[in-house]
């Protein structure tokens, strides 16, 4: 997803020395570049649509991310400026079965020298903060933001309850900063975003990303009506909320980005080029693409469809095919240019992450049937 360090990195270039300094043709080059942005000839028109399902490549097994002991879900790829690539990710013990996320997840960092792998585990950044704490079990779901020079760890928790019920309907969003990627975490006092309409019983899959305004904006999944922690879960909508900074508190707004069908995970972030705002998320049958002018009125992108059904190509040659829907969808974006797309495989009692390597689509019959609309 959006990573601060490399989103809209050639501009920040451009810009980050005084022209003036620079040797005539350097000097030249950047002014160049610099019309060429601001010029009116660079109209949406002359700008390529998005298009992430022509860029999926098929993946190899340096590709995958597993533990021995845990299982892993919600990966997301971050470089630090000059530094290592990295794995956020969420995890909890095997021996408490698939559904022991609710209650015993934890956030890992990994580190690699590839944004397409092999990671390895470093350590973890956060667990659930005990009794007493709006996030009392776990922690999960994460998403990392670099905002100045401090680092924005999204996720959210859930707390104790007389029923599983009761415990889901409890999860809520907070955020923990740090001056390093490391740590230590100071973790908010209370949940950054708390249902309202038309977003009700829990806010969880967050994604946040700076706008062009300055404020800060957050897709998150709830439930499109309210109901009793006893009563089955009804459809999920994505919505959206509004913060002046980074840390909050989030506004609920009156807007949904997604309504008509039953989604989760979406991923969040700003494209300069095509002025626009993005979300990929997964719909259940496949992976798919929302774009916005305006970070509030959603529509499906011109390519809305990422993937090909719940399966992903393999280098091998064979396919990935999983009953369960392709989920936690995360674009990792460098330089502007779209890089890995990271997604959890929920393969039966073998919860992964792959990071599926993008390029850019090829000229020719090749494109013609990976495009997916």
């Amino acid at each position: 997803m959006e990573d601060p360090t490399c989103q809209d990195n050639f501009p920040n270039q451009i810009l980050s020395k005084k022209v003036n300094s620079l040797p005539p043709m350097e000097k030249y080059l950047r002014l160049c570049a610099l019309l060429a942005l601001a010029s009116p000839a660079r109209t949406m028109d002359a700008v390529e649509s998005l298009n992430l399902g022509a860029m999926i490549r098929p993946f190899a097994s340096h590709n995958v991310f597993r533990e021995d002991d845990y299982f892993v879900w919600c990966p997301q790829v971050f470089k630090e400026e000059g530094g290592p690539y990295h794995l956020i990710y969420s995890r909890w013990p095997r021996s408490s079965k698939i559904g022991g996320w609710l209650t015993q997840s934890e956030v890992a960092l990994a580190a690699g020298e590839s944004p397409e792998g092999p990671f390895r585990h470093v350590k973890t950044l956060l667990r659930g903060a005990g009794p007493g704490h709006w996030d009392e079990l776990m922690a999960h779901n994460p998403k990392l933001y670099r905002f100045g020079n401090k680092y924005y760890l999204y996720y959210i928790s859930s707390r104790s309850g007389p029923s599983r019920g009761h415990v889901r309907d409890s999860q809520r969003t907070g955020v923990a900063v740090a001056d390093s990627i490391l740590g230590p975490y100071r973790r908010s006092e209370q949940p950054i975003v708390e249902p309202a309409a038309p977003v009700f019983n829990l806010t969880v899959n967050p994604a946040v990303t700076r706008m062009t305004d300055g404020r800060y904006l957050m897709m998150i999944k709830g439930d499109i009506t309210p109901k009793l922690p006893t009563e089955p879960m009804p459809q999920r909508v994505q919505g959206l909320a509004v913060a002046d900074r980074p840390e909050g508190p989030y506004a609920i707004r009156p807007e949904l980005a997604i309504r008509d069908i039953d989604t989760e995970d979406a991923s969040l972030w700003h494209d300069a080029v095509r002025r626009s705002y993005f979300a990929v998320f997964h719909a259940r049958k496949y992976i798919a693409l929302i774009e916005s002018a305006d970070g509030f009125n959603w529509r499906r992108a011109e390519h809305y469809q990422v993937t090909q059904g719940n399966t992903l190509p393999r280098a091998d040659g064979g396919i990935l095919s999983t009953q369960a829907p392709l989920q936690r969808p995360d674009l990792f974006i460098e330089n502007g240019k779209p890089c890995v797309l990271a997604l959890g495989i929920p393969e039966e009692n073998n919860w992964h992450c792959v990071m599926v390597p993008l390029a850019p689509k090829r000229k020719g019959p090749a494109t013609a049937a990976a495009s997916s609309h």
